[in-house]
């Protein structure tokens, strides 16, 4: 779906949201420095509350939906009820990431997609305060028996059967 990227909410919100997210890049990379940075936890939550904001007015739901995953972590972490560790830093750079894209189809004139199932699930478990690793990639189905080898019974193998094969 295309948008009118010479609307000039639209423009307003991406100049000035565009600067807040351009800082959520530096002040994570601080964070990992200094996770227990109460000032640097609220500015974090304000950024992304901000953009939220605006896209909540804009009606831009999958930035919306983003944020306001971010932001609960960033109030878990505000209130105690967590700490930084590699994993969470590892799901909030990708939501970095994903913004950044959603960002970039906005100033395309293009509608932002929803993020990644893979990511809201692992902001998901972070707000519920469950590790969010990576699911593993899905088995393979078994094959069907057609396409299975048919192997003849296997005798037991010998010494001496070994040095006569090598002959």
């Amino acid at each position: 779906m295309t948008i009118g990227a010479d609307d000039e909410l639209l423009q307003d919100f991406l100049v000035e949201a565009g600067e807040i997210l351009d800082g959520l890049g530096g002040q994570l990379l601080e964070l990992e420095q200094n996770p227990t940075d109460t000032n640097l936890l609220n500015a974090i939550f304000r950024g992304f509350h901000t953009i939220k904001g605006g896209a909540g007015f804009l009606a831009l739901t999958p930035l919306v939906d983003v944020c306001h995953h971010s932001e609960d972590v960033f109030n878990q972490l505000r209130q105690g009820e967590r700490t930084v560790d590699g994993d969470l830093m590892d799901v909030i750079l990708a939501v970095l990431d994903a913004l950044n894209v959603m960002f970039d189809n906005l100033r395309g004139g293009v509608a932002p997609e929803p993020a990644e199932a893979e990511l809201m699930r692992r902001l998901a478990d972070l707000v519920a305060g469950k590790s969010p690793a990576v699911a593993a990639p899905p088995s393979p189905p078994p094959l069907p028996p057609s396409l299975m080898i048919r192997m003849p019974p296997s005798r037991p193998c010998s010494k001496q059967r070994i040095a006569q094969s090598l002959v």
